[in-house]
């Protein structure tokens, strides 16, 4: 079995940083950040500070792998925002080869679709990243918790040739995971946290610190979930009313002070991805005859709130 080399990570975020701690600590220079442009020209001096510590990381421009100076990755981590997917069509098209590993770790349903229609020469292996708190400011990354990836192939086969490539790279890197019989399950379920979690906070303004001691957040939470566990059903994914209760083992674990990337989002005025969280399920309740009056409140605010930012002068 091939081993994994050399790993690119696009998108220099809090899960692109976290992911790319341990792995530069064994890779080296051979795990690099993939950027182009004015994205390069920002990141290309490599410093950050990772819980209070200096760190550098190697940073390569596209032009580097096209023009043959850098080897193309063995293994490529996307870690944008959903928005900026086509954005990195460039990039992909230059690190990807025949067998080159692609895992995101952006939240909702359709990023692995996209990357493998993108990148039908690559093995896209469906992941899910939970239980992390981190969060970046500027070139700063804070954590108290670095959790886990969830990892599939889309069919479930755990003799998957590029899964077992992928998790015996992890286990060298001593990143956790997890193989679970039921990806897609995993990524209702992860849809299931991002569409109570991260929208309720980015309305409410509330840190993990509120979810774990407020019944009144938590209501809303389970509400939103709720929502998500119905619609799950009506599409035969195997999420549970159990998943609700089973959750809060998992957000009892995060940094009190620390806040969902969608709350970040909201408080530093950006885009948000509320179109692939409550946007998305109300798309699939609406095929199935579903009524989500929850979800499509919270998705409605979450709009206003971008509208009244966006405004000219505000």
């Amino acid at each position: 079995m091939n081993e994994i080399k050399s790993v690119a990570i696009i998108g220099a975020g809090a899960l692109g940083l976290l992911f790319a701690e341990p792995i530069a600590q064994k890779l080296g220079e051979k795990c690099y950040f993939l950027a182009d442009g004015s994205r390069y020209d920002r990141l290309k001096d490599g410093h950050f500070t990772i819980n209070g510590k200096p760190e550098h990381f190697n940073v390569v421009s596209v032009d580097s792998l096209t023009d043959g100076r850098v080897e193309k990755p063995d293994f490529i981590i996307v870690a944008v925002k959903n928005y900026h997917l086509n954005d990195i069509i460039r990039l992909l098209d230059a690190a990807v080869s025949d067998g080159t590993i692609i895992i995101s770790v952006l939240n909702g349903l359709d990023s692995e679709t996209f990357l493998q229609d993108h990148c039908p020469r690559a093995s896209v292996i469906s992941s899910i990243a939970i239980g992390m708190d981190a969060v970046k400011e500027k070139r700063d990354l804070s954590f108290t918790g670095s959790g886990k990836l969830l990892i599939g192939s889309a069919d479930n086969d755990k003799k998957n040739t590029a899964l077992k490539r992928l998790s015996s790279f992890l286990d060298f890197c001593k990143i956790a995971y997890e193989v679970p019989d039921d990806i897609q399950r995993s990524l209702w379920w992860k849809l299931m946290i991002n569409i109570g979690m991260n929208q309720v906070s980015a309305v409410t303004g509330s840190n993990y610190g509120i979810f774990h001691t407020d019944r009144n957040v938590q209501l809303l939470m389970e509400s939103a979930m709720q929502e998500t566990i119905d619609v799950a059903k009506a599409a035969g994914v195997d999420l549970r009313d159990d998943d609700i209760p089973n959750w809060y083992p998992t957000l009892n674990s995060l940094g009190a002070d620390k806040k969902t990337s969608m709350l970040q989002d909201i408080e530093s005025e950006r885009k948000t991805e509320v179109q692939w969280f409550s946007g998305r399920l109300i798309e699939i309740a609406d095929q199935y005859g579903i009524d989500v009056p929850v979800n499509r409140t919270l998705f409605q605010i979450i709009k206003t709130k971008e509208l009244l930012y966006s405004q000219p002068g505000h």
